[in-house]
């Protein structure tokens, strides 16, 4: 018989997929610095809910993604991320008491990064693999953690294809701007069955930001809109956020932080901010 803590982490996190599914893929994130082709980084992102539910978690509760860089030729690289969530809930009320906690790997990313001549426009292509476990605390924490822009690295039985076109200037003066956007698809890979086994989103984003000596400063939106639903207006297609980011290179080591803020009140109850910290290490 199923533990009544496990019994409603499986409600809790059937709800948030159910109320959230719409909304889904992202490959790499664009927060962090990618002045470094051969790079080997680690973020981990601390999400914020709304509400009362979460506000016992403990302090490892978030998500994690180490993530590859590697040149295979002057114009193209291979991509790989590993994401892995946690989540710990000490939970008391008049009516029960939640104590658990849980760990889920996501879906891990392969993909290429494919350049120009002078790296101003590049192209991105890969997938993920369906490996996420369903009703998983941990994972249902990992789709907080960083929904709009990659929440296919936590959702069950989905594997996802992208392809996204990407326009970053690097101007002499220091100013830096990225432009992103692109079809994504998940395919439906689970037993049960759903009313759509192929969904279809657009990606875009939009960042500007400056590096003045070993510093970078970033900041921007990123959205995305579902195109596979007809019953839909415009409002309730799309979702957004802003999101900024710091580094500082330190020669071969460059650490960082982030910060998001949902902008769609709908997701606003769910999410009140994310914070993030990241660690980029170059090696020959």
């Amino acid at each position: 018989m199923q533990k009544p803590a496990s019994h409603l982490t499986s409600v809790f996190a059937i709800a948030i997929i159910t109320l959230l599914l719409p909304f889904s893929l992202r490959a790499q994130s664009i927060w962090v610095d990618r002045s470094h082709n051969k790079t080997i980084a680690l973020e981990i992102l601390k999400p914020n809910p709304a509400g009362d539910f979460y506000d016992n978690t403990t302090f490892p509760t978030s998500a994690m993604f180490l993530s590859l860089r590697l040149p295979i030729s002057n114009r193209l690289n291979f991509v790989s991320e590993f994401p892995l969530a946690h989540a710990g809930v000490d939970y008391s009320s008049d009516f029960f008491e939640f104590d658990e906690s849980e760990t889920g790997i996501g879906n891990p990313y392969v993909g290429l990064e494919i350049l120009n001549e002078n790296s101003t426009f590049f192209t991105e292509i890969g997938m993920r693999a369906p490996l996420t476990p369903e009703s998983n605390l941990g994972t249902t924490v990992g789709l907080f953690a960083d929904f709009i822009d990659r929440s296919e690295a936590f959702w069950p039985d989905v594997l996802s294809v992208i392809a996204a076109q990407n326009y970053h200037l690097r101007a002499p003066s220091g100013f830096t701007m990225r432009l992103r956007g692109g079809p994504s698809f998940w395919i439906y890979t689970g037993d049960e069955d759903t009313d759509a086994d192929v969904e279809l989103f657009l990606l875009y984003s939009a960042q500007a930001g400056y590096k003045l000596h070993n510093v970078s400063l970033m900041g921007g939106f990123s959205g995305r809109m579902i195109v596979t639903e007809s019953d839909l207006n415009i409002g309730e297609r799309t979702l957004h956020q802003f999101g900024a980011s710091a580094s500082v290179d330190l020669g071969r080591v460059r650490p960082g932080v982030q910060f998001r803020l949902p902008l769609d009140e709908d997701f606003g109850d769910f999410l009140d901010s994310v914070f993030g910290v990241s660690l980029a290490i170059e090696f020959d």
